[in-house]
């Protein structure tokens, strides 16, 4: 199963179980996949495209903003779920020291989530 199929399976699992901990670290996952698709901004020139004077730069139509997303490939989505995981890792690692132990426990569950499915991928 592809990293991103897995981490939508396993999210609807976490909301099903209301494993609020879980769900947030499961979308910032998916949110850091989405991210590394999108374009780049296109760069604006300050003068109106549209025949409005009120909204500099401003593009009119439905989707005349929208650009296409460039696909990222299992490997490169392996590498920035590995990413998250560290970041997490790292997150739980000062929870801890703060002795704030209820959060740290739901991201250590959250980063347990993360590795298992990195290593079944």
């Amino acid at each position: 199963m592809a990293i991103r199929q897995a981490l939508e399976a396993e999210l609807a699992a976490a909301m099903r179980r209301r494993d609020t901990a879980v769900v947030r670290v499961l979308r910032t996952a998916l949110a850091a996949l989405g991210n590394a698709e999108a374009s780049p901004a296109a760069r604006t020139t300050g003068t109106a495209v549209s025949d409005t004077p009120h909204i500099a730069g401003a593009a009119r139509g439905l989707g005349a903003t929208e650009a296409p997303r460039s696909p990222v490939d299992e490997e490169e989505q392996r590498v920035i779920v590995a990413a998250e995981a560290a970041e997490l890792a790292g997150h739980v690692d000062r929870l801890t020291r703060l002795c704030r132990l209820d959060e740290a426990d739901g991201a250590r569950r959250g980063l347990r989530v993360l590795t298992d499915l990195l290593d079944d991928a």
